[in-house]
């Protein structure tokens, strides 16, 4: 049985380690997503009863909900937007930043998007979103309501 014990090691030993874990795990993460993106674009979930690649990451993979919806949404914009693995692999951009950007790429801006959202975190991105695509204001409609027993109430 592992243990995951590392009292052991030296204080630079363990923070090599941790440096080089988070590097493995970013290209696994790449990998990882541009497997979902296969998957989906071929539609291999189907044969197998799930109606989407969401469901199947998440029922047949056993992702939680949250990381099944940011993966397969950053997968759909990787394979869109091919410059984002490697943004990913090297630690520019992460999943949760691309996850938030990718309803807004388009091919007219998604290098200057993706640079703007290098290095940003997930607070950051999401005002940069905010910023470049604010929402519309929202009317407030107000209804008047005749007070019980008045006529017409």
């Amino acid at each position: 049985m592992k243990s995951y014990s590392l009292t052991h090691l030296g204080d630079q030993a363990l923070l090599r380690g941790l440096t080089e874990l988070n590097t493995q795990d970013r290209a696994t993460t790449v990998d990882l997503l541009a497997h979902i993106a296969e998957v989906e674009a071929r539609r291999l979930y189907v044969p197998m009863a799930y109606s989407s690649m969401h469901l199947y990451c998440v029922h047949e993979l056993r992702m939680s909900e949250d990381i099944a919806y940011k993966r397969t949404r950053a997968a759909r914009a990787a394979r869109r937007f091919p410059a984002i693995f490697p943004a990913l692999a090297d630690g520019r951009l992460h999943v949760s930043g691309v996850a938030l950007l990718a309803r807004h790429l388009t091919k007219a801006n998604a290098d200057e998007l993706l640079s703007a959202a290098t290095y940003k975190t997930k607070a950051e991105i999401e005002l940069l979103l905010a910023q470049r695509f604010p929402l519309a204001d929202v009317r407030t409609r107000v209804q008047v309501v005749a007070p019980a027993g008045a006529p017409g109430g």
